[in-house]
């Protein structure tokens, strides 16, 4: 259906029955997720936004785009409120370490509350299009992969909707190094509303477990995340689940 119009397709979806949109979406999902069988992070996140997986960039200067969870209002807004107010509450603006920074529609509005910002990506065209796009932001912009390297100390990391994208193995290879890095992790799911059976496994690539009816869960098994304390810090209803940021209280600490 992706070469109708939009109200051909909007028609067709009211049109057939749930259960064959589901096996076609499923196929869809199957047909795109083979080609990221094998695939490093760095090579499978270059193939996302190389293939625009997650929508074509908005600017014409731009070569790179998030997707709508890092654009759409809806869900963005409440959650630059709710993560402007926990920075807030530092008494002095923290350090921050945003992994996954993706194209910094979202980091750029909490810049402002931080100390200093080092926003990491695995992409090196997306890191070079926003050191030349935020060059008057203050930014230290890094390629980096999370799974394969651990970045120095920042009080405060943000992960959002990243880990969803990822393996259990590149969570769990992830983790460990995301622990030895900060003292509060600001960690951003889009999980299933309710319960769900949490860290069903996929392949790292473009799509999510909410497909699965499931979602990451870093302090459940197999991670089983040990952390001092966690709470929310916002949710908003999104495409079926919940977009569930949480912050959780780490044992990191600088090294010396």
């Amino acid at each position: 259906m992706n070469g109708l119009p939009d109200s051909l397709r909007g028609l067709a979806r009211s049109l057939l029955p749930e259960a064959l949109l589901r096996s076609v979406r499923g196929w869809r999902r199957e047909r795109t997720m083979s080609a990221y069988d094998g695939l490093s992070a760095k090579a499978a996140f270059e193939k996302v936004y190389a293939d625009r997986e997650w929508g074509a960039p908005r600017h014409g200067d731009s070569a790179y785009y998030s997707g709508d969870g890092s654009h759409d209002p809806d869900i963005v807004t409440p959650y630059v409120e709710a993560a402007g107010a926990f920075l807030l509450g530092f008494a002095e603006p923290p350090d921050v370490l945003d992994i996954g920074c993706g194209d910094f529609h979202v980091g750029v509005r909490l810049r402002p509350h931080c100390g200093r910002y080092t926003a990491c990506d695995v992409v090196e065209g997306l890191i070079a299009q926003n050191r030349e796009r935020y060059r008057e932001s203050d930014v230290d912009f890094r390629v980096l992969d999370i799974t394969a390297a651990t970045p120095e100390f920042h009080e405060v990391m943000f992960v959002r909707q990243v880990l969803q994208h990822l393996s259990n193995a590149a969570i769990a290879a992830a983790l460990p190094r995301i622990a030895a890095s900060c003292r509060y992790l600001v960690l951003t799911e889009h999980v299933p509303a309710g319960n769900f059976p949490p860290n069903v496994d996929k392949m790292t690539g473009p799509d999510i477990r909410l497909l699965d009816g499931s979602g990451v869960v870093v302090t459940a098994p197999p991670f089983s995340l040990p952390v001092k304390s966690q709470r929310l810090l916002c949710k908003v209803p999104q495409y079926g689940g919940m977009i569930r940021t949480v912050v959780y209280q780490l044992d990191g600490h600088a090294s010396t």
